[in-house]
């Protein structure tokens, strides 16, 4: 039967939405449990990418916000429950009066760097997996679909 003229909608196995879907989930289980085997299992896989971003020379909640392209508020609550949690710090800017620098504390250092080397092992089965190639062009294909979100889709 001719499809001509009509918008077929994806199977499920091409269905962006499914596979998104699917692999963030995924992804959270994986962190989840290697998380839990860290003894961290506590933390909230969600505030992940927000923890990860804070680095050794500070960063601003807006700058949190910008970068996880979220709302200021959005990063705030995320931030105080980070503090609240042991792992961030804030400090006063040097530079403005007004501005917090927030820093990890010695705990979530030590956290910060247990998550980056179970995020390389998971970075290398990737690329043992699909090779480094085609990982590249997966990551750069949906950073322009995010782009192409980004600017606006009618």
């Amino acid at each position: 039967m001719a499809t001509k003229g009509k918008i077929r909608i994806p199977d499920r196995e091409d269905n962006l939405f499914a596979t998104l879907y699917i692999l963030k989930r995924a992804m959270d289980d994986w962190g989840s449990r290697n998380v839990a085997q860290l003894g961290y299992g506590d933390f909230n896989m969600t505030y992940m990418p927000f923890f990860m971003n804070i680095g050794s020379e500070g960063i601003s909640n807006n700058e949190i916000a910008e970068k996880m392209r979220v709302t200021k508020q959005a990063a705030s609550r995320i931030v105080r429950e980070l503090e609240a949690s042991g792992m961030v710090r804030g400090e006063k800017s040097d530079s403005d009066g007004r501005s917090v620098k927030l820093f990890l504390t010695e705990e979530g250092q030590k956290f910060q760097d247990l998550v980056a080397n179970e995020a390389i092992l998971l970075w290398k089965q990737y690329m043992k997996t699909v090779g480094r190639e085609r990982y590249q062009t997966a990551m750069e294909v949906l950073k322009e679909i995010i782009t192409l979100h980004e600017q606006g889709l009618p």
